[in-house]
């Protein structure tokens, strides 16, 4: 019997280590006459009843003989049907409507330093998909931008592919929903907004389309921000998932809810999207982040854009975007004009959301043909060049002049709002009254938006 549990340690090494890492070099002989092999691994627990001494314990524990590596260089693992990926799923943070997609927080099995990455698997439905997602994924490690995210690893089983990242503090989505009084707030907004654009206009320059810009897809770790992985698991024969299907009929609000819907571009729900249809997300995202600097929430932009509808969607409340937008600009050139400082926001803080505006009004016309490229915006941004239209004045013409003049600031009159640090939007200090620009009352009141608890979580 010796002889034969001598010869069974040599023939299957694996479980034999195994047992002994589980302090169970006892059961080997239990398991020579059960006949466990190596490629049987690994095993389920009720086989194991029986034979070991502790099988949960082997259970847990039986992912060392059977994984492989997988190293945090970038590196592609492919793993056959009985080896396993060294992974520990802690929760599952999300997936998709077909279960097609997951999104999870992992460890790293036998890591000493209980670090948490995210991981997103994709599952394999069709027999060509495998291949075509590992083409997305090697594309991807390709892009070299500061301000694109990198991807940890990637491996493949024959059931799925995954894909690793760090997991980062938080989206961009989190950080302009959450009530923060942080007076360096407004400025990082305006940096990002620099930093996405030439982010974007970096794969632009290399014939790459995103195809998915919005708030989640963008990830915040302390003061720098990043393009989330994408156009990863994408299928190339499909317009877009903003395309409304007979399924999806049921689940309207969703649908209106959803935010690859909320920040298309017009023409993405006919056909799939193209360069310029990136620049309208872009600007779409640059319009709620200078809603955020200048002190209002997210929250009661959607409520203006959807008014009584259930769609707070750009694309189909451009009237209500634009409106919203000229309220924006009108505010911040006063501020610049009457050297006033509101919200801790200096002069050149004002002058830069200025700028910025003046772009996005560029970046979300309704006709894509009109809209300014990615390029020209890095290229003339901080520069003092306009964006191929006329500045406009708020002493008269144009919306921003009306604007002006229904807030009593033709004649250089000061708002209080703006002079004691409030939102700027509340009543003018010569006459004590409300705006008289109805379409916005209500909407730029004082507010005290609730605050918004999220798990730290870097999800993509």
């Amino acid at each position: 019997m010796v002889r034969k549990v001598w010869q069974w340690t040599i023939s299957n090494p694996k479980l034999a280590i195994l047992l002994v890492v589980c302090d169970d070099v006892a059961s080997w002989r239990q398991a020579a006459f059960f006949d466990l092999r190596d490629e049987s691994l690994p095993f389920p627990e009720d086989r194991l009843q029986g034979i070991v001494s502790d099988p949960q314990r082997i259970v847990d524990e039986q992912w060392r003989a059977t994984a492989k590596e997988l190293p945090l260089t970038g590196a592609h693992v492919d793993f056959g049907s009985r080896e396993t990926a060294p992974l520990q799923h802690i929760n599952l943070v999300r997936t998709s409507r077909g279960s097609e997609k997951s999104v999870d927080r992992v460890r790293i099995l036998g890591n000493a330093d209980d670090q948490i990455y995210i991981r997103k698997r994709f599952v394999i439905t069709r027999p060509n998909q495998k291949a075509s997602i590992l083409e997305q994924i090697n594309k991807f490690k390709a892009y070299d931008h500061k301000n694109i995210a990198k991807l940890l690893c990637s491996y493949s089983q024959p059931s799925h592919v995954g894909i690793l990242t760090t997991r980062t503090q938080h989206t961009l989505d989190d950080y302009l929903n959450v009530q923060a009084s942080d007076p360096s707030r407004a400025k990082l907004l305006v940096d990002w907004m620099n930093d996405l654009s030439h982010a974007l206009d970096y794969l632009h320059s290399q014939s790459i389309c995103h195809r998915s810009i919005r708030p989640r897809k963008i990830l915040i770790e302390g003061s720098r921000v990043f393009l989330a992985p994408f156009g990863i698991g994408a299928s190339s024969d499909t317009h877009s998932p903003t395309v409304p299907g007979p399924q999806r009929l049921d689940q309207i609000h969703t649908y209106f809810q959803d935010q690859a819907y909320i920040y298309a571009a017009p023409e993405t729900l006919l056909a799939r999207g193209k360069r310029y249809s990136d620049v309208f997300s872009l600007g779409c995202v640059f319009l709620s982040m200078i809603t955020v600097a200048q002190g209002h929430s997210l929250a009661r932009f959607t409520q203006y854009r959807e008014g009584s509808s259930q769609d707070a969607s750009f694309h189909n409340n451009l009237d209500r975007v634009a409106s919203w937008r000229n309220r924006l600009q009108a505010m911040t050139t006063s501020g610049q004009r009457n050297g006033m400082i509101g919200s801790g926001r200096k002069v050149r803080q004002l002058k830069s959301e200025a700028e910025w505006l003046e772009i996005i009004e560029q970046m979300i016309k309704p006709k894509y043909q009109e809209r300014v490229k990615i390029a020209k915006i890095v290229h003339s941004y901080g520069t003092g060049k306009t964006i191929g239209v006329r500045r406009r004045s708020l002493d008269g013409g144009g919306y921003s002049g009306q604007v002006g003049g229904s807030l009593g600031l033709a004649n250089g009159t000061s708002i209080s709002g703006v002079a004691s640090g409030g939102n700027g939007y509340g009543q003018t200090s010569g006459s004590g009254q409300k705006p008289e620009l109805s379409v916005f009352d209500g909407y730029f009141q004082q507010q005290q938006p609730h605050a918004r608890r999220f798990e730290q979580a870097g999800i993509w």
